[in-house]
């Protein structure tokens, strides 16, 4: 029950962090407003835990490993994105692109400074979860060199860390977006002849195209397989006025489907399509012995 209701909490701070980031363009009324959110939803799950105690240290390491996590890494992100923005050179675009790649030499000494723990993140391992995602657990200070005074009864020695590498990671997305736009020029945009063009937005669920834009990178099917997942993200949700600035937290939820296939949304696809040629293949001979009598009629006649 307590990750249910985990997740329907962070999907309803995620919604207002996009509304959020939709309607200020201020940065510092960005950062506060989504600080407030992020502090609502982080006491939300606190009283969440209050209400619904954790079955065994198996429930409460997946919660400290993964659900809290969630969370703070938007307002550690919200942090280093501010001050991202504050420090930005005007005009001159190499003085942009220094700026940008400065931020990303930071990033990487922040999780070389961390590189056990960081690799135990990247991969997915849980040979020491009891002792990093279990309260009142002790860890001697080498193995976590930076651990800030939190509430010990909501927090471990290691979610800070998690939440922080995630937050890493969501802000080299940001800085890869906006590398690969610097100085570009504006697109062409291809016009049907003889008619506007009409603008296409994304109807399906945002799952969906997330999904969509994986498909494509792990397939190569851009730039010859050279286009970075950043930038197919950025192209999609240009092109189809869909939000995906998300997408490593959505596609998280599709590697975790267990009953339904992970590939739910192509597989719907497939199925849409093989649907189609059936039909069309079953109408073609149809079509054709209604034209075969139509002409017998006319000759007739």
């Amino acid at each position: 029950m307590l990750q249910v209701l985990a997740k329907q909490e962070y999907l309803r701070m995620e919604d207002g962090l996009q509304q959020v980031a939709k309607n200020q363009t201020d940065p510092f009324k960005r950062m506060t407003a989504a600080m407030r959110l992020i502090r609502d939803s982080l006491n939300e799950l606190s009283k969440l835990l209050e209400e619904h105690p954790f079955e065994d240290k198996k429930e409460e390491a997946h919660f400290f490993k993964f659900t809290k996590p969630q969370f703070y890494a938007h307002y550690i992100f919200e942090v280093a994105l501010f001050n991202l923005r504050s420090g930005l050179p005007g005009g001159d675009v190499e003085q942009l692109r220094a700026h940008y790649l400065d931020e990303l030499r930071f990033i990487q000494r922040e999780l070389r400074q961390h590189a056990f723990l960081y690799q135990y993140y990247r991969l997915g391992a849980d040979d020491l979860d009891e002792l990093y995602f279990v309260r009142g657990v002790e860890v001697q200070s080498v193995l976590i060199p930076e651990v800030p005074e939190l509430d010990k009864t909501f927090s471990t020695s290691g979610d800070y860390l998690f939440a922080k590498f995630k937050a890493f990671e969501m802000l080299q997305e940001h800085i890869a977006h906006a590398l690969a736009n610097i100085g570009k020029p504006e697109r062409t945009v291809y016009l049907r002849p003889g008619g506007r063009r009409q603008p296409l937005k994304w109807t399906g669920e945002q799952i969906n195209a997330v999904e969509l834009g994986y498909g494509l990178w792990v397939s190569e099917q851009l730039n010859g397989g050279e286009a970075a997942l950043a930038d197919i993200m950025y192209w999609l949700s240009e092109s189809l006025d869909v939000d995906l600035s998300k997408h490593t937290t959505r596609f998280e939820e599709i590697k975790e489907r267990k009953i339904l296939s992970p590939t739910r949304f192509f597989d719907g696809v497939r199925e849409s399509v093989r649907r189609y040629i059936d039909d069309l293949n079953g109408l073609q001979p149809m079509k054709r012995r209604r034209a075969k009598r139509s002409n017998t009629r006319s000759k007739q006649s």
